[in-house]
Protein backbone atom coordinates (compact mmCIF):
# COMPACT_ATOMS: atom_id res chain seq x y z
CA UNK A 1 0.00 0.00 0.00
CA UNK A 2 1.46 3.37 -0.99
CA UNK A 3 2.49 5.78 1.75
CA UNK A 4 2.06 9.03 -0.21
CA UNK A 5 -1.18 10.12 -1.85
CA UNK A 6 -2.13 13.00 -4.14
CA UNK A 7 -5.10 14.60 -2.39
CA UNK A 8 -7.77 16.48 -4.31
CA UNK A 9 -10.30 18.26 -2.11
CA UNK A 10 -13.41 19.81 -3.64
CA UNK A 11 -15.53 22.25 -1.65
CA UNK A 12 -19.28 22.68 -1.81
CA UNK A 13 -18.73 25.83 -3.90
CA UNK A 14 -16.72 23.88 -6.50
CA UNK A 15 -13.23 25.12 -5.57
CA UNK A 16 -10.51 22.47 -5.88
CA UNK A 17 -7.37 22.23 -3.73
CA UNK A 18 -4.53 19.71 -4.12
CA UNK A 19 -1.61 18.46 -2.10
CA UNK A 20 0.42 15.38 -1.24
CA UNK A 21 0.03 13.68 2.13
CA UNK A 22 0.58 10.32 3.76
CA UNK A 23 -2.30 8.27 5.11
CA UNK A 24 -0.56 8.43 8.50
CA UNK A 25 -1.52 12.10 8.74
CA UNK A 26 -4.87 12.70 10.44
CA UNK A 27 -7.99 13.10 8.33
CA UNK A 28 -9.59 15.33 10.98
CA UNK A 29 -7.82 17.87 13.20
CA UNK A 30 -9.87 19.63 15.87
CA UNK A 31 -12.98 18.98 13.79
CA UNK A 32 -11.47 20.31 10.54
CA UNK A 33 -10.33 18.49 7.39
CA UNK A 34 -6.61 19.29 6.86
CA UNK A 35 -4.79 19.47 3.54
CA UNK A 36 -1.03 19.91 3.12
CA UNK A 37 -0.45 21.85 -0.09
CA UNK A 38 2.47 21.38 -2.47
CA UNK A 39 4.08 24.55 -1.05
CA UNK A 40 4.10 23.13 2.49
CA UNK A 41 1.19 25.29 3.60
CA UNK A 42 -1.63 23.63 5.56
CA UNK A 43 -5.25 24.46 4.85
CA UNK A 44 -8.13 23.47 7.15
CA UNK A 45 -11.72 23.08 5.96
CA UNK A 46 -14.94 22.77 7.94
CA UNK A 47 -16.45 19.34 7.18
CA UNK A 48 -19.70 20.96 5.99
CA UNK A 49 -17.69 22.87 3.34
CA UNK A 50 -16.12 19.70 1.90
CA UNK A 51 -17.98 18.01 -0.92
CA UNK A 52 -15.34 15.44 -1.88
CA UNK A 53 -11.83 14.28 -0.92
CA UNK A 54 -10.01 12.00 -3.35
CA UNK A 55 -6.87 10.04 -2.39
CA UNK A 56 -4.82 8.93 -5.43
CA UNK A 57 -1.75 6.75 -4.74
CA UNK A 58 1.59 8.26 -5.78
CA UNK A 59 3.87 5.63 -7.38
CA UNK A 60 6.58 4.56 -4.93
CA UNK A 61 9.48 5.80 -7.09
CA UNK A 62 7.88 9.28 -7.28
CA UNK A 63 7.30 9.25 -3.50
CA UNK A 64 10.99 8.42 -2.97
CA UNK A 65 11.96 11.42 -5.15
CA UNK A 66 9.73 13.64 -3.00
CA UNK A 67 11.44 12.33 0.15
CA UNK A 68 14.88 13.13 -1.31
CA UNK A 69 13.80 16.69 -2.18
CA UNK A 70 12.22 17.26 1.25
CA UNK A 71 14.95 15.52 3.19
Amino acid sequence: MPDIYQITLTTQTGETFTGKMSRRQPELVNGFVPLATETGEWLYFAPADVKRVQFTPVPEEQAEQLDEIAG
